[in-house]
């Protein structure tokens, strides 16, 4: 019994001496905080919005005593052991052993997170409240849009990269589709994981056919995105864009070579039509003297054969006057033929200068030096098909244009000779009828008809069959040449309207050429600028420079080693009934008190 009350004794000292007895203020040394961990918890509404803060602060203290830290809590809780802390405005102080020590704090008052969550579910194409989507069963569609709060310290949302966790129950979930996620097995779950790259938002869509809707908790998770990218070997992929520039540039020379062939082509075209217009003249008064030709060679046919006739059948009545009238028809023939020979030189002389100028005119026109496969390239490169499509048939037709001449060459080079050789031909004969002409008339006293009249009929004949052959071959000859002038009036339209598109070639040309020099001048850099996109895009995503920050308070920034985020929202799930519970009357503290010595 006297045992009992020594220990009453003990516990009502204890029970009522003063605190401030307890807790002497002695005066500690001051410790050392080697760094620190925070850990950001926040609970979320269905709807994204912030329902609790805290932060978990874990302090390594290296040497014993009293610490400081910062923060701006609305309560803080210690998580280590039972010793007091003190907090004045935002700063903290405690007495922490050497070790890890942990103390939690909320925010209460307008808590807030680096990124501003907004979630939407639908049924059936209807947005609906979360709290009455539960239990309903259809197509259920979730929205989740993560976006930077522009409000908060902006190193959080370019530097941490987030994971979004979605569970889904297979038994109440079936059809799952959401392109953006990866979709793991987690037991009777389907776990859809989405990933939010720093410096970027999000629109994360899922949707699936639904039975009795329920949802577990929505994770979100937010590290650092501190790892390194190495930064890989694009010697190959811009040697290969150094390749591609060089052949831009060599066809871009190419074209400028083309460039100046077609404004060879211009000029060549314009001088063969010029050529051909003087040859188109010639062609047509060798024509028209070709007629002429023709009816002084008839009336010359019908007057040979008229002596012969009259030769023929005048051997009886044959006088001295019948040989002044034969050697006037054969001066009649000798002016005749004489005026033949004329013409013929005329036609030659014609033919030869038309000539001259068409072959001058063709050797202005340059050989073919485009194969097939640089035409075709040409069309791979350019965007103005139009253009080379008047450049390639033009180049197609003046080619095909100089190697037709090339073909009927020989036959205009002959055509001048024979012209030529007919000519003297003619002239001989006409110098022959006249010596005769002449005979005659010196001999018309002493001509002894009887003797020289045969052998006269026998000549004028065989001159008139020798004639109407000549006669048919000069016929045959005009006519080819008045067929050749009428079909060249065409090859000469052709080659004006080659040379009035010459100017145009010559634009397109020069309009081809800048494009390709733009071309070449803009791809030029095309290596240097891919390298420097390569170096972006990986700067974009290598944070390993990124240095720490506390999440609560910039004071604490040389301290902190790493500040992550565990974020959760609310499940929607049915709510069950609690069982009823028998409440027990509260004892008071003389009964705790009593219940402190029972055995």
């Amino acid at each position: 019994m006297r045992k009992r009350w020594t220990i009453a004794t003990a516990v009502c000292v204890l029970v009522f001496t003063p605190h401030s007895y307890v807790s002497a203020n002695t005066e500690a040394d001051t410790g050392t905080i080697e760094s620190k961990d925070e850990v950001v918890y926040a609970n979320l509404f269905a709807n994204g919005g912030i329902q609790e803060l805290y932060i978990v602060n874990a302090l390594t203290v290296t040497e014993e005593g009293l610490i400081s830290d910062y923060g701006q809590y609305d309560t803080i809780t210690n998580l280590t052991d039972l010793s007091a802390i003190e907090q004045k405005d935002e700063e903290i102080t405690l007495n922490a052993p050497v070790g890890t020590f942990h103390y939690q704090g909320n925010i209460q008052k307008d808590p807030q997170l680096p990124w501003d969550i907004e979630i939407r579910y639908l049924l059936d194409g209807d947005q609906l409240d979360a709290e009455d989507i539960v239990g309903e069963s259809g197509t259920f569609e979730l929205e989740i849009d993560i976006t930077q709060n522009d409000t908060m310290d902006e190193a959080f949302f370019d530097h941490y990269l987030l994971q979004v966790s979605v569970p889904l129950n297979s038994d109440l979930f079936t059809a799952i589709d959401a392109p953006d996620a990866t979709i793991a097995n987690a037991g009777k779950n389907k776990q859809l994981a989405f990933t939010v790259m720093p410096e970027e938002g999000a629109e994360l869509r899922l949707s699936a056919e639904a039975s009795a809707i329920e949802l577990e908790s929505i994770e979100i998770s937010a590290l650092p995105s501190s790892f390194a990218i190495d930064m890989p070997d694009t010697e190959e992929l811009t040697g290969e864009f150094d390749s591609l520039t060089g052949a831009i540039g060599e066809l871009a020379n190419g074209v400028g070579g083309l460039k100046n062939g077609i404004q060879e082509l211009s000029s060549g075209l314009t001088e063969l039509g010029k050529g051909s217009a003087q040859f188109q003249t010639g062609l047509t008064d060798l024509s028209s003297s070709g007629s002429d030709l023709v009816t002084a060679s008839s009336q010359l046919q019908a007057g040979l054969n008229e002596v012969n006739t009259a030769l023929n059948g005048a051997e009886d009545d044959l006088s001295f006057d019948m040989g002044t009238e034969l050697t006037s028809g054969l001066d009649e023939l000798v002016a005749g033929l004489r005026e033949l020979a004329g013409g013929l030189d005329t036609l030659g002389a014609h033919h030869q200068q038309g000539y001259q100028a068409l072959e001058e005119a063709m050797n202005q026109l340059p050989a073919a030096t485009l194969s097939e496969e640089a035409i075709g390239k040409l069309y791979e490169t350019t965007e103005d098909r139009e253009t080379l499509d008047v450049l390639v048939d033009s180049y197609t037709a003046a080619q095909t244009v100089k190697g037709t001449f090339d073909a009927v060459k020989e036959a205009f080079t002959s055509v001048q000779p024979a012209l030529q050789e007919m000519s003297t031909s003619v002239t001989d004969m006409a110098d022959g009828l006249h010596t005769m002409s002449q005979s005659l008339s010196a001999v018309a006293d002493s001509f002894d008809a009887d003797a020289g009249l045969g052998e006269l009929t026998n000549g004028i004949s065989q001159l008139a069959s020798q004639y109407s052959q000549f006669h048919e071959g000069l016929a045959s000859y005009t006519g080819g040449v008045s067929k050749v002038a009428n079909e060249y009036n065409q090859i000469h339209q052709g080659i004006q309207e080659s040379a009035t598109g010459s100017a145009q070639l010559v634009d397109g040309g020069a309009s081809l050429q800048a494009g390709m020099n733009e071309l070449h001048d803009a791809t030029a850099e095309i290596p240097e600028q891919m390298q420097q996109e390569i170096d972006d895009m990986i700067a974009q995503y290598d944070k390993s420079d990124f240095e720490p920050r506390s999440f609560v308070h910039e004071n604490n920034d040389d301290q902190v080693e790493n500040v992550q985020f565990v974020i959760h929202t609310e499940p929607l799930t049915k709510e069950e009934p609690s069982p009823e519970v028998e409440e027990e009357e509260e004892p008071n503290i003389w009964q705790r008190f009593l219940n402190l010595f029972r055995f």
